[in-house]
C-alpha cells in the first residue's frame, strides 16, 4: 500500500499551550488504533513509529493521530480524521510540551530573582582578588564536600549586615555557571520593586523554570519530560504549599530518574543558591478551614516554611543538588539551623575576621580611589596611606561601609539629574573625603556598638540635606508597606512644590537610587538594606528618627493637600496599572481606585491610613481637606464603571468614599 502524506497539525491538537489540557480520547472501537497512544508514548519517552499496522474492516469513528511511517496499512470505512505527522513525531510533541511548560512557569516566576537577571545588572559582585579565601572555601565545599568526614547537603552562609554575603554569592553563582555547576538561583530582596522577590510565592516556580531549561539536566532520567507531565497533570500545583510544589515539580521527576539509574550526584555536584532569606518579608494570610477569620502569618513563619521545604528536599536521596542559603543570623533562622535534622544536614560558614576582610576592603578602596584620581585628575599620592588605613579600620569588616564611603566621596555619576547643589565645603572628592575622615566615632573603644561607624556615616550623609527630617519622612514613606510604585508618582504625591525631590533626596545619591529620567516608571531603590535598618531604628538615628505614626500623618496630609490642589493619581486595582493626572478634569480620568485601595490590602494597619494621630496634625491638613470639591468626588466615584463588575465597582467606591469622609468627619467631631 502506498505511503500517502497527510496534514501535519498534531502539535496543535495534542496539547493546549496555555491550559495544558489532555487531548480527548477517541471513542473505543474493536481492534482500532488508540488515538491517545502516540501522546502517551511520547510523554513517557516512547516512539510513535509503526509498521505493519492492520486496521480491521470494522467501521472506525474517531481520529487517528501519530501514524508515522506506517506501511502495509489497511483501513476500513473511516468516519473520523487520520493525521499523518510528517515531522519528527514524538520529538516534536515533546518539544511542544517542553515549551508550554516553560511558558507556564515563566508566568508565575520572579524573573528578577535569578542571579543574572536584568533587575540585578548592578548587583554587587566581589572585585577581582577580593574575598578569595571565602570563595575558595565555598567552591571547595560544592565540588568536594561529599568527601568530608561528615558531609552536609546545605551550606548556611551568614554574618552581620554589610559583610558582603550577596556579593559573594553573586560571584559564586557566576563562577559555578561558567563551570557547569550552577543549577538554579533565587536572590530575595526586601526593597526590590517586585513583590515577587520579597515573597515565598514564586520561589519554587523560579527554581523549577531554571532546572527545566538547564541543558545539563535534560539527560537525567527524563527529568524534563517528567516535570512537563507534572505541570500538565496539575496546572494548579503552584497554589499548593511549598513542600508539595517541590515534591511534584522537582523531587518526583528526579526520583523517577534515580530509579532508572541516573547520574550519581557525587560525579558532578551542582548547586542551588538562595540568597537573602531574611529579606523574605512579604507575608500571606492563612484562612482556617470553614472560618471567616484570618490568621496573620509572620515573616519568620514564611522563612521557616521555606527552610523546612528545602530541608525536606536536601534529605531526599534522589535530590541531586547541594544548597547554599545566605542570610543574616536572625533568631528564627539561627534556631532552625541549630536544632534537629537541620543541624545534622547543615554546615555553617560565618563571615568574620577569619577571612581577613580588612585586606579585601583595602584592595576595594585602592581600586575605587584609582578610578576617582583618573576622573578628577588628582595626585597619585591621594589619599595618604594614613587616611586609607583609617578608612579600613573604620569599616570594621563591613563592605557596605566601604561602598557607601566611596559613593559619597565620588559624588553623583556624571549627568545625573534631580541632584541638589553640593553643600558648601563638599564640592570636590577631597572635601568629601575629609568629611568622612573627620567623623568622630568610638570604633576602637570596648563598648562600641557593632554598627556605630556605619551609623555615624549615615547620620553625616543625612545632615548634608537642607531639611534632614523632611528627607527622612520621604525615605520612610518610600519604604512604607504598600507604597511600592514608580518614583514619578510618589513625587506627585509627596512634593509640596515642584522640584522638592531634588532638595529632599538629591544629596543622598550614595544611599538611594533616584531615577535620572523624571518621567520613567522606575522605582526608588536603596543601595543596601542596612540603611533602611538605620532610619527605622530610633536607637541608631537618634534625633533624625521619624516614627511610623509620623510617617502616616505625613502621607495623609500630602494626600489631601495634592489630591485636589494640583494633581491626582490613581491605581486601577483590577489591572494593576498606575496613571497620574493633573488638574480637576474629572471627565478625563478613567474610573479606578485611589491609591488607598492598594493600601487597604497591605497589612494590619490598613484602617489608620487616611487618619491622623492628633488634633494638631489634623489642623495642618484641615485647609486642604475643606477646600476639596467633596461633592464632585463623591459623584464621580459613584458613577458606574463600564468595564468592571457592578459589585466590585460599588464595593471599591464605597470603601474609598468612606475612608475619605471618615478622615474628615471623625476628626471634626473630636475637635
Amino acid at each position: 500500500m502506498a505511503h500517502v502524506p497527510l496534514p501535519t497539525h498534531l502539535a496543535a491538537t495534542a496539547l493546549d499551550h496555555d491550559e495544558f489540557r489532555t487531548p480527548r480520547s477517541a471513542p473505543e472501537a474493536s481492534e482500532s488504533l488508540d488515538a491517545t497512544q502516540g501522546l502517551t508514548s511520547t510523554l513517557s519517552g516512547g516512539s510513535s513509529s509503526s509498521t505493519n499496522v492492520i486496521q480491521s474492516t470494522n467501521n472506525y469513528y474517531g481520529p487517528v493521530h501519530q501514524v508515522k511511517s506506517a506501511t502495509n496499512v489497511t483501513m476500513g470505512p473511516n468516519h473520523g480524521t487520520i493525521i499523518q505527522d510528517s515531522g519528527s513525531g514524538a520529538g516534536e510533541l515533546e518539544e511542544q510540551s517542553y515549551l508550554a511548560a516553560l511558558d507556564f512557569l515563566s508566568k508565575h516566576m520572579a524573573s528578577g530573582a535569578i542571579h543574572d537577571s536584568k533587575e540585578r545588572c548592578d548587583a554587587p559582585k566581589c572585585m577581582e582578588e577580593t574575598r578569595v579565601a571565602v570563595q575558595d572555601e565555598i567552591l571547595s565545599w560544592i565540588t568536594d564536600g561529599h568527601h568530608d568526614a561528615n558531609p552536609k547537603r546545605i551550606l548556611w552562609v551568614t554574618g552581620p549586615a554589610g559583610t558582603g554575603k550577596t556579593a559573594i554569592l553573586g560571584t559564586i553563582a557566576e563562577r559555578c555557571k561558567a563551570d557547569g555547576r550552577l543549577a538554579a538561583t533565587f536572590f530575595f530582596s526586601s526593597f526590590s520593586g517586585s513583590v515577587a522577590r520579597r515573597s515565598k510565592t514564586h520561589l519554587v516556580s523560579t527554581l523549577a523554570y531554571q532546572l527545566l531549561e538547564h541543558e545539563g539536566l535534560d539527560q537525567i532520567g527524563q527529568f524534563r519530560t517528567r516535570m512537563c507531565q507534572a505541570i500538565r497533570r496539575n496546572p494548579a500545583i503552584l497554589q499548593k504549599r511549598l513542600q508539595t510544589q517541590l515534591d511534584e515539580l522537582i523531587l518526583l521527576p528526579f526520583r523517577h530518574g534515580a530509579s532508572n539509574g541516573a547520574i550519581p550526584m557525587s560525579q558532578h555536584r551542582m548547586v542551588i543558591i538562595i540568597d537573602g532569606l531574611d529579606e523574605c518579608d512579604c507575608v500571606e494570610d492563612d484562612v482556617p478551614a470553614g472560618g471567616s477569620s484570618r490568621k496573620r502569618r509572620t515573616k519568620e513563619g514564611e522563612q521557616i516554611e521555606i527552610l523546612s521545604a528545602i530541608l525536606h528536599a536536601a534529605n531526599d536521596p534522589s535530590f541531586p543538588f547541594v544548597i547554599i542559603i545566605a542570610s543574616r543570623p536572625e533568631l528564627a533562622i539561627r534556631e532552625f539551623f541549630s536544632t534537629g535534622l537541620a543541624r545534622d544536614t547543615t554546615k555553617e560558614l560565618f563571615l568574620d575576621n577569619k577571612y581577613n576582610p580588612d585586606a579585601d576592603i583595602r584592595l576595594f578602596y585602592e581600586a575605587k580611589f584609582s578610578s576617582i584620581r583618573r576622573r578628577f585628575n588628582l595626585s597619585p599620592e591621594w589619599p595618604s596611606v594614613k587616611e586609607l588605613l583609617k578608612l579600613v579600620a573604620n569599616a570594621s569588616g563591613q563592605f557596605i561601609y566601604a561602598a557607601t564611603v566611596m559613593r559619597f566621596v565620588e559624588g553623583p555619576p556624571p549627568g545625573t539629574q534631580n541632584v541638589a547643589p553640593a553643600a558648601q565645603g563638599l564640592r570636590t572628592p577631597h572635601q568629601r573625603l575629609e568629611r568622612i575622615i573627620d567623623l568622630r566615632t568610638r570604633v576602637h573603644s570596648p563598648n562600641v556598638r557593632p554598627l556605630e561607624a556605619l551609623d555615624t556615616l549615615y547620620v553625616s550623609v543625612m545632615r548634608t540635606c537642607s531639611e534632614p527630617l523632611l528627607s527622612i519622612k520621604w525615605l520612610r514613606a518610600i519604604n512604607y508597606r504598600g507604597t511600592r510604585m514608580p518614583a514619578r508618582l510618589l513625587r506627585l504625591w509627596f512634593e509640596q512644590s515642584p522640584g522638592e525631590e531634588a532638595c529632599t533626596l538629591g544629596s543622598l545619591s550614595s544611599l538611594i537610587y533616584i531615577p535620572s529620567n523624571p518621567n520613567c516608571d522606575e522605582d526608588y531603590s536603596f543601595h543596601h538594606k542596612s540603611f533602611v535598618d538605620f532610619f527605622e531604628d530610633e536607637s541608631r538615628c537618634a534625633d533624625l528618627y521619624v516614627s511610623p505614626i509620623q510617617t502616616r500623618d505625613f502621607m495623609s496630609h500630602m494626600y489631601f493637600r495634592n489630591m485636589d490642589y494640583r494633581r491626582f493619581f490613581l491605581l486601577d486595582i483590577r489591572s494593576c496599572t498606575v496613571d497620574s493626572y493633573r488638574g480637576e478634569d474629572f471627565d478625563s480620568i478613567p474610573k479606578g481606585m485611589l491609591f488607598d485601595a492598594a493600601l487597604k490590602r497591605s497589612g494590619p494597619d490598613q484602617h489608620v491610613w487616611l487618619n491622623f494621630s492628633s488634633a494638631d496634625v489634623f489642623k495642618t491638613a484641615e485647609g486642604p481637606m475643606l477646600s476639596c470639591n467633596a461633592r464632585r468626588w463623591a459623584e464621580y466615584l459613584t458613577e458606574p464603571e463600564t468595564d468592571a463588575p457592578v459589585s466590585d465597582d460599588r464595593r471599591d467606591s464605597k470603601y474609598l468614599i468612606s475612608r475619605m469622609f471618615y478622615a474628615v468627619h471623625v476628626w471634626v467631631s473630636r475637635l
